[in-house]
């Protein structure tokens, strides 16, 4: 079954869509208190007019009383400014502007198993064990600047510094060429979505757009705590809320995966759009992990990260994944069932 809870007093016109109606049970939010799922329910809360503060407690509240089944957000007017954070929290769904065009039973039930509720119902074992990860460990003993970046323009062209390189990559199921699979015209209009997209993502980074290919983007993060640590926030917050990012921002209509990789090295820098004669090895090798070591759907990070880069509590999401070209590197865990 599945269930809305709402804070209206008329919810009358909250599913416009008779068919989509008739999936759901809309309930007064009032009740969520005394909400008792089973393993196969999906729950979604209206936070449609609530306010940060309203939305936090409610979305609380749901969670707790869902801690073993699926839940969700429904956002029917698609106004939150980080749905992604739902996800970060425990969502398995969002629902924004396009549930008002109609959803199938079919994608809620996709919603519903995304985090591993299988389709008898019963709830995959919690996994144990994240939390005693150890910290991703530098190679070096390099520490991140605790001050405040001045800006890209505050870098003369042709001064090698160091930086961190995030590398991310649009991933089709079944499909190593989004391109081919797409069209030529299809794609490059997704590359426009998606480039928007990365760029209001990373805005709190002081990220720079530094190169771009047909089928990746990589991004330079300036080596300070601060625009470090929400760089690699940002990059977990994108491969977790792929799915709902491919409908909402790319407007595809098949599922879609972000391959992401997290690099620290040194290169001389140069302006966007005059990198062509760039030589240096951490760019080499960050396009290397990304492309050919990295998987979709994890962020993959290199040991010579600096340990200060990784938020405190989240050190514990990674997890060994050998070694590549030399360097010892860690992939995020999968947020699903079948993950580590």
């Amino acid at each position: 079954m599945n269930f809305i809870f709402t804070f209206r007093k008329n919810p009358g016109g909250l599913l416009p869509d008779t068919k989509t109606a008739a999936l759901f049970q809309i309930l007064p939010a009032e009740s969520l208190g005394n909400h008792s799922p089973s393993a196969c329910d999906m729950s979604y809360l209206d936070i449609s007019g609530l306010g940060p503060a309203e939305i936090k407690k409610a979305a609380l509240l749901l969670k707790k009383r869902c801690a073993a089944s699926p839940w969700g957000i429904f956002d029917p007017r698609g106004l939150h400014e980080d749905p992604a954070s739902f996800f970060f929290e425990g969502a398995s769904d969002y629902l924004g502007k396009t549930a008002s065009g109609g959803l199938s039973k079919k994608r809620l039930n996709a919603a519903a198993s995304w985090r591993g509720t299988p389709p008898d119902g019963k709830a995959a074992p919690p996994r144990t064990g994240a939390a005693k990860a150890p910290a991703i460990p530098p190679k070096k003993s390099v520490k991140l600047s605790p001050g405040k970046f001045e800006g890209w323009k505050s870098i003369r062209t042709g001064t090698v510094a160091p930086f961190l390189f995030l590398y991310i990559a649009l991933s089709l199921k079944g499909s190593d060429n989004p391109g081919s699979r797409l069209g030529e015209k299809a794609f490059t209009l997704i590359r426009g979505r998606l480039r928007e997209l990365l760029q209001q993502r990373l805005a709190g980074t002081s990220a720079l757009l530094w190169i771009e290919s047909e089928s990746n983007f990589l991004f330079l993060i300036p080596p300070y705590t601060a625009p470090a640590r929400a760089a690699l926030t940002a990059g977990l917050k994108l491969v977790l809320a792929a799915p709902l990012a491919g409908i909402e921002n790319l407007g595809l209509s098949e599922p879609v995966d972000f391959t992401a990789a997290l690099h620290y090295g040194k290169t001389a820098f140069q302006a966007p759009g005059t990198t062509g004669t760039v030589i240096s090895d951490a760019v080499n090798f960050v396009f290397h992990l990304g492309s050919k070591y990295a998987e979709p759907g994890r962020l993959t990070v290199s040991e010579d990260v600096p340990a200060g880069a990784v938020p405190p509590g989240l050190a514990g999401l990674f997890i060994p994944a050998g070694e590549y070209e030399g360097f010892a590197v860690r992939h995020s865990r999968r947020f699903t069932r079948a993950a580590e």
